[in-house]
């Protein structure tokens, strides 16, 4: 049983986490919202969702062999978190079949249970739980989830705001009638807030005129540049740890290894650091192409190219969110194992735990490029 869960309450979506709990009380009286919800049970409604790094000792447990998992939370109730909740991992050893005895079927809702454990199967199978990803898969799904569950989470809203305002200074000037506008200037971070927020005022209508969409158009193509600002704010703020990762992990000492652990361990080093640069590498690619469509439309208010850009954005959403996840699991995870440890050098059986690890989650077919040996 998991303890206190006040402390990973989103209010929306995070790459690693999904809120479903404070977003389905926050729309408990919307008729047209639970229409369309992610999870037809109640209590699997009312959920959190995370992508888990996989600890050595939780190996066995599972059925596949993977770097991350996704772990269910189910609150013992809804009006106390801090009571705690039941856990498992979708990924476990009979984890459904757990679930499903758990899970009470004569309840509203517990009769579609093996629909939602298919939708739960699906969101296992993602990358990532960040916004843009989801509403990419499930807004125009078989069955569609509204998309109000795919909110980007406040905290995150409110953190990346400055940053959109930079990025789309140019743009704004064009909303404005074509006046000059410094990053910092005080209607472009207003302008980002109705981006990020999805407002429809006078300033969004005359972009749209600008850009000679329609209105289901100009709403497709806000979603494409949404994400494309979202991905560009979250690969900014990973590139430090991302660069101390790669300089901290090709300087790394490996201590009292053995002559044949340090031909495997280099090789699978060698192996981290080039899946990490080629990962980098097709992030800043399709976003650096964006960039330059933006800033050619600032300069010469050439609406066609950013259109069909914008359009198209979020066919890369996939992708996009697959390579910054990968990043972020082991950028985060190198600074969690460091967290009571000296850094500079590694003991041989460590990093025979924590290098095989690393890779997997690295590497794009799940299916190849582990030797087994290491695995083990």
């Amino acid at each position: 049983m998991d303890a206190n869960l006040k402390r990973i309450v989103q209010g929306g979506a995070t790459t690693r986490i999904l809120d479903l709990y404070s977003i389905t009380r926050a729309y408990a009286d919307d008729l047209e919202f639970e229409r369309r919800p992610v999870f037809q049970h109640p209590k699997l409604n009312h959920a959190f969702l995370i992508k888990h790094t996989v600890r050595p000792h939780e190996r066995a447990m599972l059925a596949i062999d993977a770097a991350v998992v996704t772990k269910v939370i189910i609150p013992i109730s809804i009006d106390d978190l801090g009571m705690g909740g039941h856990s498992l991992f979708v990924e476990e050893r009979r984890g459904l079949t757990k679930l499903r005895r758990f899970l009470d079927i004569s309840v509203e809702g517990g009769e579609h249970l093996d629909d939602d454990l298919v939708r739960l199967r699906e969101l296992s199978k993602l990358p990532s739980f960040d916004p843009f990803l989801l509403a990419d898969r499930f807004l125009r799904h078989e069955r569609p989830i509204d998309p109000r569950y795919f909110q980007i989470a406040p905290k995150e809203r409110k953190a990346m705001q400055a940053y959109v305002a930079k990025q789309i200074a140019g743009v704004v000037g064009l909303a404005f009638g074509h006046e000059n506008l410094a990053d910092d200037d005080e209607r472009a971070l207003k302008f980002a807030v109705e981006i990020i927020e999805g407002e429809d005022t006078p300033k969004m209508n005359a972009l749209r005129q600008t850009l000679g969409m329609t209105k289901e158009e100009f709403v497709d193509g806000m979603f494409g540049w949404k994400g494309v600002l979202y991905y560009r704010w979250k690969l900014n703020d990973t590139t430090d740890r991302l660069r101390r990762f790669v300089m901290e992990l090709d300087d790394l000492i490996i201590r009292g290894v053995t002559p044949q652990e340090r031909r495997q361990i280099d090789e699978i080093r060698k192996r981290i650091l080039k899946e990490t640069r080629q990962r980098w590498a097709a992030l800043v690619s399709v976003l650096d192409g964006f960039q330059e469509e933006f800033e050619r439309f600032s300069k010469s208010g050439d609406a066609e190219t950013i259109r069909d850009f914008l359009l198209k954005a979020p066919s890369f959403f996939y992708h996009l969110g697959s390579d910054l996840s990968a990043l972020s699991h082991v950028t985060s995870y190198w600074e969690y194992w460091w967290r009571n440890r000296d850094p500079g050098s590694l003991a041989a059986r460590d990093a025979m735990e924590v290098f095989p690890a690393f890779l997997r989650s690295l590497i794009r077919d799940k299916g190849q490029g582990v030797p087994k040996a290491v695995i083990g």
